[in-house]
């Protein structure tokens, strides 16, 4: 198993701090980079070296996938798993490495909310945590119970679907979220014009340059060949807040560069 560095606990907690403070920050106008998986294309993915290395690039957000083994351990791995893989970390272990260090958001975890919480109070690492779901507000509300204040959830709306501005507007009036992942297939979209324009000042928005289909064809193929119809278009046409790629070390290096 990966060793995470160590020796650096209070400048690495002052970090975390920082960027749960930018991600809360609603006049806050950065854009956070969030690494899909960790920085996979150095390490495995869903490994405590993967976290490392994102962490090293400087990413903000690492991405991680939780799943339950059949002997009821929670650990990092992105398909079903009936035992623990080799190599793969628990999400216990995977708390610690991150811990004060970088923000997680939670893929498939949503089902294992109170285990997690409990781990992550276990760990001190709660503040650290983004998790998220499609579910409708008050069904997110019931998994979140009194935890609805004290931790980061970010709705996932399917701009694709009829519906979708009225859902956005079901959690501004009870919850206000902090973030939004926002997910559509075409970038003339209206539901975007119109979710964009009523969140704009309220609330971050989160978008995924994984895969075409996910941001209206605005990838990472296409960043690496053309950064302006990419990553810029989901900035400056799409008002991004935060994007979760699989290239966040030529995102970060695009971003310090505009």
């Amino acid at each position: 198993m990966f060793a995470c560095l160590a020796g650096t606990a209070c400048l690495a907690q002052t970090r975390a701090d920082s960027l749960r403070a930018r991600l809360l920050d609603r006049h806050d106008r950065s854009v956070l980079v969030a690494a899909h998986r960790g920085a996979w294309r150095e390490a495995p993915e869903n490994s405590l070296e993967s976290i490392e290395k994102a962490i090293e690039m400087g990413v903000d957000i690492v991405e991680i996938d939780i799943r339950r083994t059949v002997g009821g351990e929670l650990v990092l791995s992105h398909g079903r798993v009936f035992f623990r893989p080799e190599g793969s970390p628990t999400l216990e272990e995977a708390l610690l490495c991150a811990k004060g260090r970088v923000l997680l958001n939670l893929d498939k975890a949503f089902g294992y909310f109170d285990e997690i919480i409990q781990i992550a109070e276990r760990t001190g690492t709660t503040g650290q945590l983004i998790f998220k779901s499609s579910k409708n507000v008050e069904d997110a509300l019931k998994v979140l119970g009194p935890w609805k204040d004290k931790v980061i959830y970010m709705p996932i709306i399917n701009l694709n679907r009829g519906g979708a501005a009225a859902k956005v507007e079901a959690f501004v009036q009870r919850m206000d979220p902090p973030m939004y992942e926002l997910n559509f297939a075409r970038d003339d979209n209206p539901a975007l014009t119109i979710v964009r324009a009523r969140l704009e000042g309220r609330s971050r928005l989160w978008y995924n340059s994984l895969w075409p289909s996910l941001c209206g064809g605005h990838c990472d193929a296409v960043q690496m060949e053309d950064p302006a119809r990419g990553i810029g278009w989901l900035i400056d046409d799409a008002g991004a807040g935060a994007v979760q790629t699989d290239i966040p070390a030529d995102l970060i290096r695009y971003l310090k560069n505009r």
